[in-house]
């Protein structure tokens, strides 16, 4: 969880929202498939409504899109879209910030 933490505080600073960084993670590795926002709190302990402001700004900006419903199906997916390059830089910088080491307390 420290781990998550320390994402979550870089992904603050560096894309302006704690919960960014791993919904980018996550709609990069999902690919066309896409994520449900409830699957991915699910997994990652936290309530489905952190997600939503981070998708929405991906929406805004053309990199990500909001999957019609399935027939008989409520569960919501996201997908990425957009330039694959953008998507791998993207999951690049992501990467790189799970490497980063956690400053110590002086």
């Amino acid at each position: 969880m420290e781990d998550t933490e320390e994402l979550r505080r870089l992904s603050a600073g560096v894309f302006g929202n704690r919960y960014r960084a791993e919904l980018i993670a996550a709609l990069a590795a999902a690919g066309s498939d896409g994520v449900c926002l409830g699957d991915l709190a699910l997994a990652r302990r936290v309530p489905p409504s952190v997600y939503h402001p981070p998708v929405r700004t991906l929406i805004t900006l053309g990199l990500a899109e909001r999957l019609d419903l399935a027939p008989g199906n409520r569960r919501r997916f996201y997908r990425r879209c957009g330039s694959t390059q953008a998507w791998t830089s993207l999951a690049s910088t992501v990467a790189r910030l799970k490497e980063h080491p956690t400053p110590r307390a002086a």
